[in-house]
């Protein structure tokens, strides 16, 4: 039989947790203090030991608590996409599709999404009921906040940027494109046909943020890291912003070869050498509710994305 109370506590111990106080966590679970404080004291006396240390001064987990808060979070994460779940099989047929990619994918691509009708699938089906409406919403943003956001139901597919590894997700490669290096006019390297990514050596690099997908970025700056090349990696909000600081000759960018077609005064494009440095775009969808007319729009998604022809080798 479950424990309503015990499951409460642990409610608790993540929001003092989080808020660094009894007093502020009651504000935000909007009861009194003193709830607070006796539920999580009655669950440190059923578990036997100290999940905080009190002091006048301020509140601290003991070892057996940062233990303990972890798995916490990893339940109520857990419980929080069950319930997300729910929610989606109690609307599925009644919403369109919704799509979220991320601002880092080949940018062919998106042409196909933004035209993409479900009513070219529909009128191959002989039973349509149920079946979503044929325009998808589109949402977009980073590879991490996607794969989030597809394992809680909130969106039934996902296009973001390898590696993606949750193994509760099918996932399938769709478009590979290489880098390129976006230069000033005047560098040493505007006259190079391609740039091997060795000689970034030393060079002022800006790059995504890793927060972008930590991951990507990891494996990226190994490979280049391999070649002997240490470039000053430095942080940028966007494309568009790496390009503006590279026309005023601070540095150089390295940016996915289709920004080669923004134009701006001041600054040329070369490709990388490198043939094994690439941004792999995959689409992705939870295993478990790839079936039936859901199923049937992944697939029929994945196949019109492969037909692109934008996976080279």
């Amino acid at each position: 039989m479950v424990d309503y109370a015990f499951l409460q506590a642990q409610v608790y111990v993540a929001i003092v947790a989080e808020e660094g106080s009894f007093s502020k966590a009651a504000r935000r679970l909007r009861v009194s203090q003193p709830i607070v404080t006796n539920r999580i004291a009655a669950l440190e006396k059923t578990l036997g030991i100290r999940i905080f240390e009190r002091t006048t001064r301020r509140l601290e987990l003991t070892a057996a608590g940062r233990l303990f808060l972890p798995e916490i979070q990893l339940s109520l994460r857990h419980a929080e996409r069950g319930w997300d779940l729910a929610r989606y099989s109690a609307r599925v047929a009644t919403r369109p599709i919704c799509i979220g990619y991320s601002p880092y994918i080949s940018s062919d691509l998106l042409p196909t999404l933004y035209e993409l009708n479900v009513s070219e699938l529909e009128a191959k089906r002989v039973e349509t009921v149920g079946f979503p409406e044929p325009l998808p919403e589109l949402v977009s943003s980073n590879t991490p906040d996607l794969i989030d956001q597809v394992l809680r139901g909130q969106l039934q597919v996902g296009l973001g940027i390898q590696p993606i590894h949750d193994p509760s997700l099918w996932v399938q490669p769709v478009a590979r494109e290489g880098f390129c290096v976006c230069v000033p006019k005047n560098h040493g390297f505007a006259q190079r046909a391609s740039i091997p990514a060795r000689d970034l050596d030393g060079q002022p690099l800006y790059w995504v943020s890793r927060k972008l997908h930590s991951s990507f970025y990891d494996q990226t700056v190994e490979y280049i890291h391999g070649t002997g090349a240490q470039p000053a990696l430095r942080e940028t909000a966007s494309t568009i912003h790496a390009i503006d600081t590279v026309a005023r000759g601070v540095g150089l960018a390295l940016l996915p070869s289709g920004a080669a077609r923004l134009s701006r005064s001041g600054v040329v494009f070369k490709p990388i050498a490198d043939r094994f440095l690439q941004i792999e775009t995959a689409i992705f969808s939870r295993r478990d509710l790839l079936r039936g007319n859901l199923q049937d729009f992944v697939l029929f998604l994945a196949a019109r994305l492969q037909s692109l022809r934008l996976i080279r080798q």
